[in-house]
């Protein structure tokens, strides 16, 4: 224990306050850094360890360092692990070639990549870091959720290349602003290398077939279509998403993590993935529509059943569609039932059902709150599997 001299008190009262104040300044300061250490041990904050997936390899990232430093360990780290793609096939009478990334899932050789990469494709080829290219099969692909996982019968590994299942986040945890970086191979230029932070969470992204896929994971982080199918990493290594980039988008999106696991895990085990179904159009109450059926203010924030697809889900709780009129020359739809609660959360636009659906599986019951003329109502309803 520190000592003091009880001399130092004795002094005239002139001298004793300032001495005080250097007793207590010692004090804090010795109590400072005892917290500190407390606080801030060093080896909490010295590294990041990522998790291990089927894998012996760990990884530790110097956080302390700056962030080039920071994005250049870590794509040391992940780099061997990701992978150029390229795909050969025909359409209508046509060969063709396609491109695109992709990263190492597990210890037996599954690649995940995106469905679109090896649409329609005959033949596909691995490349990995360290040049040997490798034939792959398609193991099954998705193209609701644009998920493709391929397999290679050897993943080569030498002093130069040490490929190892990258680990996957919980994309329920990401939040904007968090740093991450996309890896992939742009344009054929193997390496490439792209930084940026979460721009939003929670997105739903239409796509060609007519359906969405929600929860995307939006980026600034540049992503040029040799990027597809790479993997969105945080840095801690582990991949919060699988990049889609297709010619025309102007955002970087990447399917999220916990999405691209479900598809790739029933793909392996399964052949194929299966998504829940409810079976209906919908649309937001319209403020026309809410003033025509004179709803309450829960009914008016509501998600209005515009179509009940026959035969299914829907139809079969007995959901009841919409009707279409038309008031000073606006189409708008009215009286049909209103959603407004799914499992006890409560909904306010298309995208959050379609969100919460997609994390369900076909067989699963939802409970579903909604308004039929004016009256609120709860019911039970089994997901079906959504048709081809």
């Amino acid at each position: 224990m520190m000592q003091f001299s009880t001399s130092l008190l004795k002094e005239e009262r002139g001298s004793t306050l300032p001495l005080i104040a250097i007793l207590f300044l010692l004090i804090g300061f010795v109590l400072g850094i005892s917290l500190t250490t407390v606080l801030y041990d060093e080896a909490s904050l010295g590294s990041t360890q990522i998790n291990e997936h089927e894998s012996d390899v760990t990884g530790v990232i110097n956080i302390n360092g700056t962030a080039e430093e920071t994005y250049e360990e870590l794509y040391k780290l992940v780099f061997d692990s990701v992978v150029s793609i390229r795909a050969e096939g025909e359409i209508d009478g046509d060969q063709f070639r396609s491109g695109g990334s992709g990263f190492l899932y597990d210890a037996e050789g599954h690649i995940i990549t995106n469905q679109h990469v090896v649409e329609n494709a005959d033949s596909v080829e691995v490349y990995f870091s360290n040049g040997v290219a490798m034939d792959a099969e398609i193991t099954g692909t998705d193209i609701y959720s644009d998920i493709a996982v391929l397999k290679v019968d050897e993943v080569p590994s030498d002093d130069n290349c040490q490929p190892y299942p990258l680990p996957m986040a919980n994309s329920s945890r990401i939040n904007p602003a968090q740093m991450v970086m996309a890896i992939g191979t742009p344009f054929g230029l193997e390496g490439s290398v792209t930084h940026g932070i979460v721009s939003a969470t929670g997105r739903t992204m239409p796509t060609t077939n007519g359906f969405s896929i929600p929860n995307v994971i939006q980026t600034d982080a540049p992503l040029n279509p040799g990027n597809s199918g790479g993997p969105l990493i945080d840095l801690s290594g582990e991949v919060i998403g699988v990049n889609r980039a297709r010619s025309g988008d102007n955002l970087g999106f990447a399917i999220p993590s916990n999405k691209a696991r479900m598809v790739a895990d029933a793909i392996i085990e399964e052949g194929e993935y299966e998504h829940s179904w409810i079976g209906i159009q919908m649309l937001p109450v319209s403020p026309r529509a809410a003033d025509f059926m004179d709803l309450n203010d829960e009914a008016a924030r509501g998600v209005m059943v515009v179509v009940v697809v026959e035969d299914g889900p829907a139809e079969d709780t007995g959901l009841k569609s919409a009707e279409e009129v038309k008031i000073n020359d606006e189409i708008i739809f009215i009286n049909g039932d209103i959603i407004v609660g799914v499992d006890g959360v409560e909904v306010y636009n298309s995208d959050q059902i379609i969100a919460h659906i997609s994390e369900k599986q076909p067989g699963d019951e939802i409970e579903l709150e909604y308004y039929r003329d004016g009256e609120k109502m709860t019911t039970q309803l089994e997901l079906g599997a959504r048709p081809e």
